[in-house]
């Protein structure tokens, strides 16, 4: 239970460092909101995305291995 909420916590750690990375460089950097972005920051924009769906995937697999089907097992 812990490697596996610990190995999960980490990952949403390294998740919201990466979405505020592209927050911060988008408010800060001076964008403005209607500019195009560059196929690079496009890029990060989608494979942040990704890889934030992946990991919300991921708990609703712990959620369910852990609470429910853990359920019985004592």
């Amino acid at each position: 239970f812990f490697v596996l909420t610990g190995f999960h916590g980490a990952h949403v750690t390294v998740g919201v460092i990466w979405l505020l990375s592209i927050v911060g460089y988008s408010v800060l950097g001076g964008r403005k909101a209607t500019r195009v972005l560059s196929d690079r920051e496009a890029l990060s924009v989608d494979l942040a995305a990704l890889y934030w769906h992946f990991v919300d995937i991921v708990w609703i697999v712990i959620f369910a291995v852990v609470y429910l089907i853990g359920v019985g097992v004592t």
